[in-house]
């Protein structure tokens, strides 16, 4: 799935493949990194609703089976409507007043780089195995390679009455937002803000902050009050709303376990020190590993845990393999230490079958990625010996053609627009021009001044 964004911000044009399963957005700061995975999220994460067929959903809440014919004129359609409704919306996306949209995006599109011909002999030549809940009935979806008929079967023993009707009206839009999007299965965002959606989720409250805008309307006298002014809020940005909505909502999501959570006890072991958990009041609590009597609310943590307690709950509750999993800069807050082991949870993620992207600005990622880039020459004696003592695991190592890396920087000294550049992947790695100058500069300063100080002039 490869996507363009023209007139992004500074971003004049860019083309992104998202069907890389990992992929790194690297270069200075202000360079669009961040809008450009604020728009990615926007894309994926919207639904469009389409009318529901009666007798599909009717099949299968009675035969628990049913099948369906492609709809390529459909799905195209609905592939359309994602991408307009993606601009139409763009100040929710952001979080910015409509008036502000216009003037900050005003130019601004994204397209789909395959076209729709192209899209339906992939969905037609593609084998798909995967899942789908809708309204909370899991259904896993089958379709052979070389064939436009899907089989649906309705994984749970029974379909609860009260939900059946809500069923029907969305069964046709997940299917088609599943093809559309395909062969990524959903999307989750962790944004640099992370670390205070758990924190500071009571005072954040978004429904907390209806009622103050409410009020302060009020005070401020205003005669009639637009309820759609309330509805339509756009205070935060959708990244940080979906974290303050998920937040508010964790005595359900506490229910559930996801198919990955034992992947999470890896992270809290080896990362956290200690287990993350959610009270039945829904708040985000951890015990450390040291002191595991003590259990403490999630605003006397570190840091550590409180930039990867969402992460850390997203595996445990909610991860679905072959989604999209977007870090704004997973180093924050981390030990080099542990800016190395989130690399390498990262890769093992995407082992796991997770698409993974991030943006970064952190050379110890970058070079423990390289490492692992390496690993991947799993015939090479010192890669044997590696996996023999330890020092890596077999699931600790990516393909050079797994991986997506790009460059946005300023096109030159003087310009005012981004170029977005995609780096070459070599057996060894890749480097990043920025990055490699700063250590570089400072390399040589240093020597210089070691010298200097030692030696004098000479």
């Amino acid at each position: 799935m490869e996507i363009r964004v023209n007139n992004l911000g500074a971003i004049k044009e860019g083309a992104f493949d998202l069907t890389k399963r990992f992929s790194i957005f690297c270069g200075p700061n202000g360079t669009g990194k961040t809008y450009l995975a604020y728009v990615i999220y926007g894309l994926l994460k919207r639904k469009i609703h389409i009318p529901g067929r009666e007798k599909l959903a009717e099949t299968l809440v009675n035969k628990k089976k049913a099948s369906m014919e492609i709809d390529f004129a459909k799905l195209t359609k609905y592939r359309e409507n994602l991408l307009s409704a993606t601009k139409r919306n763009i100040d929710e996306i952001f979080g910015i007043g409509e008036s502000d949209a216009m003037r900050i995006f005003k130019d601004f599109s994204c397209t789909f780089a395959t076209d729709k011909e192209d899209y339906r002999q992939i969905i037609l030549h593609s084998q798909i195995n995967t899942q789908l809940n809708v309204q909370g009935v899991n259904i896993r979806i089958e379709k052979e390679s070389n064939s436009s008929q899907i089989l649906l079967y309705v994984l749970d023993e029974t379909i609860p009455t009260n939900i059946i009707g809500n069923f029907r009206f969305l069964l046709d839009s997940n299917i088609y937002y599943m093809l559309s999007i395909y062969p990524i299965g959903g999307v989750e965002i962790f944004p640099v803000e992370r670390n205070s959606i758990y924190t500071f989720s009571k005072e954040l409250s978004i429904r907390k902050q209806d009622a103050l805008d409410h009020m302060q309307m009020l005070m401020n006298k205003k005669k009639q009050i637009d309820v759609f002014d309330l509805l339509s809020s756009k205070r935060y940005p959708m990244p940080i709303r979906d974290g303050l909505n998920f937040a508010e909502d964790l005595t359900e999501v506490r229910k559930y376990n996801s198919p990955v959570s034992e992947f999470a006890k890896y992270m809290e072991r080896d990362l956290l020190h200690g287990n993350v958990q959610i009270s039945s009041e829904g708040d985000i609590q951890f015990k450390p590993s040291k002191s595991p009597q003590t259990v403490l609310p999630i605003q006397m943590t570190a840091s550590v845990i409180k930039t990867l307690s969402s992460l850390d709950v997203y595996l445990n509750h909610k991860a679905t393999p072959n989604d999209l999993i977007i870090i704004d800069e997973p180093e924050i807050n981390l030990h080099p230490d542990n800016q190395i082991m989130v690399a390498r949870m990262l890769v093992r993620l995407m082992n796991q079958g997770f698409r993974i992207l991030i943006s970064t600005h952190s050379d110890y990622i970058i070079r423990e990625i390289n490492n692992m880039v390496m690993m991947s020459n799993k015939e090479s004696d010192i890669v044997k010996d590696f996996l023999a003592k330890g020092k890596y695991t077999k699931d600790e190592f990516i393909s050079p053609e797994d991986l997506g890396v790009y460059y946005f920087n300023y096109a030159t000294t003087r310009s005012k627009q981004i170029k977005v550049e995609k780096i070459n992947i070599e057996d060894s790695g890749f480097s990043i021009p920025s990055i490699d100058k700063t250590i570089q500069i400072q390399n040589a300063f240093a020597e210089d001044l070691y010298y200097g100080i030692k030696y004098g002039n000479k």
